[in-house]
């Protein structure tokens, strides 16, 4: 039953997703993909994994983390931004992902493929396919 409700809620919240970027609307050729495009995409992604959820439950396990837990990403998401500009989206990116598998006790090799990995598509998506400029860092990438 959790996993249906589950489903639901990411449906709904994909679908308001869709419906708050249509709302947005920038001058004309302010950016070259505008700001309907990232809303769009993630609704969409919400809406497609709530319908697989939904249309084929399997046991949702609900897990409550310890405070330190969330501290550890609560603190590496505020790092974050600051980190993005002297070592650029990749490294900084890399290591918010390394530094939340690991508060979710992730084994640190897989974690750190993942995290350079997940980096590493991110950037081609926003900067190369969105064109969206992203900081390249000091070693220009």
């Amino acid at each position: 039953m959790v996993d249906r409700l589950v489903g639901l809620i990411s449906i709904l919240l994909g679908a308001g997703a869709i419906w708050h970027a249509e709302t947005l609307h920038v001058p004309f050729a302010a950016d070259p993909v505008g700001p309907r495009v990232f809303p769009t995409v993630i609704g969409a992604v919400l809406i497609l994994a709530g319908g697989i959820l939904a249309a084929r439950p399997g046991k949702v396990e609900l897990e409550f983390g310890t405070w330190q837990r969330a501290l550890a990403v609560l603190v590496a998401s505020l790092i974050y931004p600051l980190l993005l500009l002297p070592l650029g989206f990749i490294l900084a990116t890399a290591l918010l992902c390394f530094a939340g598998s690991l508060a979710f006790h992730a084994r640190p090799l897989p974690a750190a493929v993942s995290a350079v990995a997940t980096a590493v598509v991110f950037f081609v998506l926003l900067d190369k396919l969105l064109d969206l400029p992203l900081p390249r860092g000091p070693l220009g990438i």
